[in-house]
């Protein structure tokens, strides 16, 4: 096993290239967020959730850098204080996948054209997962055990049916919109199937990151994966993809919205539906040889 100070200071490392990450990402998106979501954000759901994630989650890397730098630097902690920071680590993920899971389930309501079917099979995943997550989120804390700078040394297995349920609810999510997608979108309207394009694009990245990175954390808890870096990293990178992801969600949404509109208005504008061809008629000359036209076909 790691030398837990070895592990502390490559976690350092890594919080602080995920934490320039969301910065260069945030500052990247920002022109396009100050004119895309602040508008909209006392007119829908989306750009609250967006607004949310976003900026809790930059105040969030904020302070994992300046936890993580004293775990790097063999600051010994109380462990009340340890308790404390993988309470924020639990209630902060469990945050951010209810905000994700809850965009992409708006997305997958609108698919079906807001069936009540699949809004009662979505609400009864969604309320499983979130009592199985409050079943287990008092086990996984209490249950983590930990250096005296709170390096994780080894975890509880409730972490296990945790990361079940939200590869499954998940997972469900992105069936139904493949089904969506490859069974009933023939006769949607151009728009519609741009938007339907752009959605499923988004949501499976997003699943299937997600996924991929819970399947780590529970080959790390069966004991499949030795390593102990990957116990303690699962919180920093899904942290910082969910992060992402609802941010990149929510203004490639708007951002498709806004180019709707602003070809409808530009077919409604009677100022463009005629274009002004400029000619020069100096440039025409009479054919070498024109064929003769009979003089009926001119009476």
């Amino acid at each position: 096993m790691s030398d837990p100070s070895t592990v502390a200071h490559k976690i350092f490392i890594l919080t602080t290239v995920l934490a320039a990450f969301v910065v260069l990402e945030y500052l990247w998106c920002l022109s396009n967020e100050i004119k895309l979501i602040w508008p909209q954000f006392r007119k829908n759901t989306e750009a609250k959730i967006f607004m949310l994630t976003r900026y809790a989650g930059l105040a969030g890397q904020s302070f994992n850098i300046w936890f993580t730098f004293r775990m790097s630097s063999g600051v010994p902690n109380h462990p009340g204080a340890c308790r404390a920071w993988y309470s924020y680590q639990a209630g902060t993920i469990q945050c951010l996948l209810f905000s994700v899971e809850l965009l992409l389930m708006q997305q997958v309501y609108k698919m079906y054209k807001k069936d009540k079917y699949i809004l009662g099979i979505l609400f009864v995943f969604g309320g499983v997962q979130c009592a199985v997550m409050a079943i287990t989120a008092r086990l996984i804390v209490t249950g983590i055990r930990y250096s005296p700078t709170c390096v994780v040394t080894g975890s509880h297995l409730s972490q296990i049916f945790a990361g079940v349920s939200i590869i499954t609810t998940y997972v469900l999510i992105l069936i139904m919109m493949l089904w969506r997608y490859f069974r009933g979108s023939s006769d949607w309207s151009e728009a519609s199937r741009a938007w339907l394009k752009l959605t499923v694009r988004d949501g499976s990245c997003t699943i299937t990151v997600v996924a991929v990175i819970l399947i780590f954390m529970n080959l790390f808890n069966f004991g499949v994966i030795k390593t102990q870096m990957t116990g303690n990293i699962v919180y920093y990178v899904l942290l910082s993809w969910l992060w992402f992801a609802a941010g990149r969600i929510v203004l490639h949404q708007e951002q498709l919205r806004k180019s709707h509109e602003s070809q409808e208005g530009d077919a409604s504008d009677p100022s463009l539906w005629t274009t002004v061809i400029e000619v020069d008629l100096d440039e025409f000359e009479p054919f070498d040889d024109p064929m003769p036209v009979p003089r009926t076909l001119l009476t």
